[in-house]
């Protein structure tokens, strides 16, 4: 939860954060996923899309985070790879985000990776924030 931006959660944030996630699949229609690893068919982490809000705009970040000793494999890569193109495919998204603390070095690989570019610099939530996007129509 290093670079968490809302930082570390106790249980009652946690049981919030759980029961936002859970709604946001009746409306807006989507959230997070759970990322079950292959081999081992345990729950490494998560990856999905949020809505956020930016200069009163509302965007489509995706998020991803991975239990710590998972880092480092390409799984986030592959689960961002993936909740990309079911963004494009399902719901039609032509733009996606991602909200980055600009020391949180293997997220920002990540972004990178899906083709996303540094787009500016903001304050969200009191942090200093990077904002890395993908317009799809101009991949």
């Amino acid at each position: 939860m290093e670079f968490s931006i809302l930082g570390v959660h106790d249980r009652q944030l946690i049981r919030r954060f759980v029961e936002q996630r859970l709604l946001s699949y009746l409306d807006p229609g989507f959230g997070l996923y759970a990322l079950i690893h292959k081999q081992n068919q345990e729950l490494i982490g998560y990856c999905g899309f949020f809505v956020q809000k930016i200069d009163e705009r509302k965007e489509v970040e995706i998020g991803y985070r991975l239990a710590t000793k998972y880092w480092g494999k390409g799984l986030a890569t592959e689960a961002a790879q993936a909740i990309y193109h079911y963004g494009l495919n399902k719901f039609g998204f032509q733009r996606f985000i991602c909200l980055i603390e600009p020391h949180n070095q293997r997220s920002i690989r990540v972004a990178i990776k899906l083709g996303m570019e540094l787009e500016k610099e903001i304050t969200y939530y009191n942090k200093n924030v990077q904002v890395y996007s993908i317009n799809y129509c101009c991949k």
